[in-house]
């Protein structure tokens, strides 16, 4: 027991003593006063601020009195009186960080006042200021080494604050003072592992091994006490234990689900979360770690059944809203993703991420006008505006309001100017708007940001390709090649340009045919293909190729023109003017095609 103030942390707190108060405050609340008084305080702290409200102001709850009476006789001093009642009031009213410096002041005017210390540690701790705290609940261990609540305190705030060694000496004298302190010992046992010293777990948690009651909770804490080690193959069986014990118990089937996922043992985890799921089917939280584990191992049409089953149980849930809508844009079912995302902004009307992925489903379906609305609606500083910013940027490029688009891109780079996508976005848009010298220079910034993203060197090959500049194209495209070798556009562009020029025929050959494995059906890099056929004067080969490419895309110009060139080669001129008269009705502008013709047209 204190000395002076112990009794005062019982006593509730309203409107509180009779000490003689001076200065009126009639018309101010009271939390207002506490707090004023607590910042006169700081000019002043030898002297008791003469601002608080009088008893018959704040309204002292019935039956309190007597108890009041009671704490101001124990004072070791009117000051800590008065900062502790102070405190207390603002605890009250929820004013955490007030009441924090409140009672911190009666500690101070008090340093015997061990209770009061203890409250100020359990304020600072709930505010993370854990050097405060620590400092406090010292002070109490000190003046009361059998204060079992304090050396708890102190051990946790120690544990966050990574002294293992330190915590673990708190938990061990607690114990000697409460041997059957069940928090204590499964705490220390979890300590044991962070220190590599797991086997010692079992010592601590012993006597809890033999209480029917208490035994799962064991089990759990030498399985944590295995994966603070390092070593989950050792956890298993302590969680599979507890699992066992503590039967209807979520946390010891969370825990063995968890390891069970990092020992690549998915179908382990899936099998223990139905098994808990057949007996309790209605438990929220195992459909959804079923859910995510589904989602990790990409079953989405399972995972989609979880979080519709969460959806359904949870009517409310913004989370179950969101995850089941992100599921169905990722499958293309638009419409059904763009309910459940009306069904959670009813939930939650001023959510930026609701907003934004409404914008995303409302851009699939092709309603453009909405979902710009919704981007709009986003402001800044809020969830998704760099994002929702880059996508209008994006629609208006496709509307092709190119400078408006620019514009939109540039301001949000001037607000996040490292920012990646914000960059590879103006790099995309100016290609776009054709400013391919801009192009050249944003490559470079992009570059200078992440030396190692590659589309910034497709897109300045690209750049350089329009300027005339193949030399340079060709070194970025090849750069880029040997950063993302499976990009089958990237092959396509290279050995394409490669065969339209005459050069390095066999090299393009076998890039195309790379790129035609990776990306089957692709009727232009079919097109390529066939057309490196025909320069290398494998027109047999070319045709059938080529044949195939019309077939997959029909109204690309070029591509008819190709089989047109092809039947030419083959002497098959009837058919090689019909395919260039097709290829003329696509591009009506094609003065190259028209003068071909010309010199062709007896052919007919």
């Amino acid at each position: 027991m204190m000395k002076s103030l112990g009794v005062m942390v019982a006593v509730g707190v309203a409107g509180l003593w009779s000490m003689a108060a001076v200065g009126g405050c009639a018309n101010v609340a009271p939390s207002q006063v506490a707090q004023n008084d607590v910042k006169a305080s700081a000019q002043s702290k030898s002297d008791v601020p003469l601002t608080l409200a009088s008893a018959s102001q704040i309204g002292p709850a019935k039956g309190d009195q007597a108890r009041l009476t009671r704490i101001r006789e124990s004072l070791a001093n009117r000051q800590a009186a008065y900062y502790y009642v102070i405190g207390q009031l603002l605890l009250r009213e929820r004013a955490w960080a007030e009441a924090e410096e409140a009672l911190s002041r009666a500690a101070e005017a008090d340093p015997s006042a061990a209770e009061v210390h203890l409250l100020v540690a359990k304020l600072a701790t709930q505010r993370g200021n854990l050097k405060k705290a620590e400092k406090h609940a010292r002070a109490v261990v000190a003046q009361s080494p059998d204060h079992a609540d304090a050396r708890l305190l102190l051990a946790g705030i120690l544990n966050a604050t990574k002294q293992y060694e330190a915590a673990a000496k708190e938990y061990n004298a607690l114990l000697e003072i409460e041997p059957g302190h069940v928090q204590a010992r499964l705490m220390l046992a979890q300590l044991y592992g962070k220190l590599k010293r797991a086997d010692e777990a079992r010592l601590a948690l012993a006597p809890l091994f033999l209480d029917e009651e208490t035994a799962w909770g064991a089990h759990l804490a030498l399985g944590r006490a295995y994966v603070n080690q390092g070593d989950a193959e050792k956890a298993v069986g302590p969680f599979q234990k507890a699992v066992e014990l503590g039967e209807g118990q979520i946390e010891p089937v969370m825990a063995l689900g968890a390891v069970y996922q990092d020992l690549g043992r998915g179908p382990d985890a899936e099998k223990l979360y139905r098994a808990f799921l057949k007996e309790h089917p209605n438990n929220r939280v195992i459909h959804n770690s079923l859910g995510r584990l589904l989602l990790n191992r990409d079953d989405r049409n399972a995972a989609l059944t979880e979080f519709r089953e969460l959806t359904r149980l949870q009517p409310n849930s913004v989370q179950a809203r969101l995850t089941t809508a992100f599921i169905l844009l990722s499958q293309g079912k638009y419409q059904e993703a763009l309910s459940d995302l009306r069904l959670a902004e009813a939930m939650q009307p001023d959510s930026a991420s609701i907003r934004y992925y409404l914008g995303q489903a409302l851009e699939y379906l092709e309603s453009l006008d909405e979902a710009a609305a919704e981007y709009a609606k986003i402001s800044q500083g809020q969830p998704f505006y760099p994002e929702a910013r880059i996508r209008l940027a994006y629609m208006l490029s496709d509307q092709e309001k190119h400078e408006e688009a620019l514009a939109a891109i540039t301001a949000l780079n001037k607000l996040y100017p490292k920012r990646l996508d914000g960059l590879l976005a103006l790099n995309y848009l100016q290609l776009q708007a054709k400013r391919y010298d801009a192009v050249l220079q944003s490559s470079a910034e992009g570059l200078s940001v992440k030396p190692e993203e590659g589309r910034f060197l497709f897109n300045r090959a690209m750049a350089y390709d329009k300027l005339g500049k193949w030399a340079e194209a060709e070194s970025d495209l090849q750069a880029y090649i040997k950063l993302s070798p499976d990009d089958a556009h990237a092959l396509n562009y290279l050995g394409y340009t490669w065969a339209e020029r005459g050069e390095r025929l066999g090299e393009a050959h076998d890039m195309l045919k790379r790129a035609a494995a990776l990306a089957p059906g692709d009727g232009y890099i079919t097109d390529s293909l066939g057309w490196v056929l025909y320069r290398m004067n494998r027109y047999e080969e070319s045709l059938h190729l080529l044949r195939e490419a019309v077939r997959l895309e029909p109204q690309d110009p070029a591509i008819v023109e190709h089989l047109g060139d092809v039947l030419m080669a083959l002497n098959r001129r009837k058919e090689a003017v019909g395919a260039w008269r097709r290829a003329l009705e696509l591009d009506e502008d094609n003065a190259a095609l028209r003068d071909k013709l010309k010199q062709h047209g007896s052919a007919q």
